[in-house]
């Protein structure tokens, strides 16, 4: 069997989802047009059960591999996606000392004396400075006197959920650097569970040929002739002759 590289193997997740989609649809077509449950039937569902277990092993060593180079992408989605729910938290606190206390009072004053939440939402040294005073602010005598009263009760939790959400986000826009040996074998293991899923699909077309042998049109109707297609290999560079 090949190789396949972590876009492949994405690729192919894609395309064992569909299979699973189709073999589902011509099961219960065969469920219509069968009174009774046949020896067919039962092959459908065994090609059904393989490709999902590939399915969730390939789910599985992507979700391992994601501190490979190759999830960068992924990573700045996500990462834009945990600035906005840091932004939130934060807000969230002063929008719940309003509600429960005042918009203009003494607590408002001592957490959110400027009150710029847009500088939240542009990451960079305008977030990170507000979140340096914010955390400052919040390490206060007075504030951490009020996180004791039984009347502020609602606070404390938001101020550690801000403090989660900073933290997450910080880590998720450091990452660690990934030694290159447990990289090859992330890389690895994302391939390994690809070729099993690749034999998967293969296997159930195979299935869905023999279910629909007499009526080798549904094969085509329902998809299940379809084959996983390979992203084109990239050529290496011409290389000079001496002269």
């Amino acid at each position: 069997m090949s190789s396949f590289s972590i876009s492949e193997a994405q690729d192919l997740t894609a395309f064992g989802t569909q299979t699973v989609e189709r073999l589902t649809a011509a099961s219960a077509h065969f469920d219509s047009a069968h009174d009774e449950p046949t020896e067919e039937r039962g092959w459908l569902e065994a090609a059904t059960q393989r490709v999902t277990g590939a399915l969730e092993g390939v789910h599985r060593a992507l979700l391992e591999a994601a501190p490979l180079p190759e999830f960068a992408g992924a990573r700045k989605v996500t990462s834009e996606a945990l600035s906005n729910a840091w932004a939130d938290a934060i807000e969230g606190v002063f929008d719940a000392i309003v509600a429960n206390v005042s918009a203009n009072g003494p607590l408002v004053e001592a957490l959110f004396p400027h009150q710029r939440f847009a500088a939240l939402r542009r990451p960079g040294s305008s977030a990170q400075n507000f979140w340096l005073e914010f955390e400052r602010r919040a390490e206060s005598a007075y504030v951490r006197r009020l996180c004791s009263d039984p009347e502020y009760a609602f606070l404390p939790p938001l101020l550690e959920a801000a403090r989660t959400s900073e933290r997450t986000l910080r880590e998720a826009l450091a990452p660690r650097p990934l030694p290159e040996a447990q990289a090859l074998e992330l890389r690895e293991a994302v391939s390994l569970a690809a070729q099993r899923l690749e034999l998967a699909v293969r296997q159930a077309r195979s299935l869905a040929e023999a279910v629909f042998a007499a009526t080798p049109a549904l094969v085509s109707e329902f998809g299940l002739d379809a084959k996983p297609k390979r992203r084109a290999a990239r050529s290496e560079p011409a290389k000079l002759s001496p002269s």
